[in-house]
């Protein structure tokens, strides 16, 4: 019978009947024979010990409880809808089919996707209706609309989340940079379409 030496791990030939009694041929280590351990019943689990399926992660998701409150619900409590008068919110596109343009947000809500949106997005990997951009003064707020892929800000996906400027926005293959800069500031850059 072939044995796997316990210390050196080479592999010899054991006469039937001669175990714990012959060493390796190579190092000389005897490997004692091995007993079959008794099996043990299992014991049932103690009720302190049960899983509590309210803190597994098989519970509802973060911010999908309706009456939770969420980080970007308390930041826009008590703000209005709409673009800031002295302030000009922009996305520019970072990666994708039109990059480098520069688009400027001048509504409250910009719904941006493939098709049936305020800003269309030419991506096969953006839904109909993937996300809605929504402006509280110099507060941005993206909530996506169910899309297919998803939608990511900073390259984590969210349901809804804060933009801030710098922030990378991406729907599809398609990445924006969120700006939002001072109306008078020359380094916002040229203004390309308006959304």
């Amino acid at each position: 019978m072939n044995v796997a030496c316990e210390n050196c791990h080479t592999v010899y030939d054991l006469p039937e009947g001669r175990e714990g009694m012959v060493g390796c041929p190579y190092c000389e280590h005897v490997n004692l024979p091995k007993r079959p351990r008794p099996a043990k019943p299992a014991a049932p689990l103690p009720e302190e010990d049960l899983l509590d399926h309210n803190k597994t992660m098989l519970g509802p998701m973060d911010g999908s409880v309706s009456n939770e409150t969420t980080a970007v619900q308390r930041a826009v409590a008590g703000r209005t809808a709409g673009p800031s008068q002295n302030r000009e919110a922009s996305l520019t596109v970072l990666e994708g089919n039109e990059k480098g343009k520069r688009i400027v947000l001048t509504k409250s809500e910009t719904t941006l996707g493939r098709t049936q949106a305020d800003l269309i997005v030419t991506d096969p990997e953006a839904s109909r209706r993937h996300c809605v951009l929504l402006l509280y003064g110099d507060l941005a707020v993206v909530k996506d609309m169910d899309s297919a892929n998803g939608t990511k800000i900073n390259d984590r996906v969210i349901k809804e989340g804060l933009l801030k400027t710098g922030d990378r926005l991406q729907i599809g293959a398609t990445v924006f940079q969120f700006r939002s800069s001072s109306k008078n500031d020359p380094s916002a850059g040229p203004s390309g379409r308006n959304a």
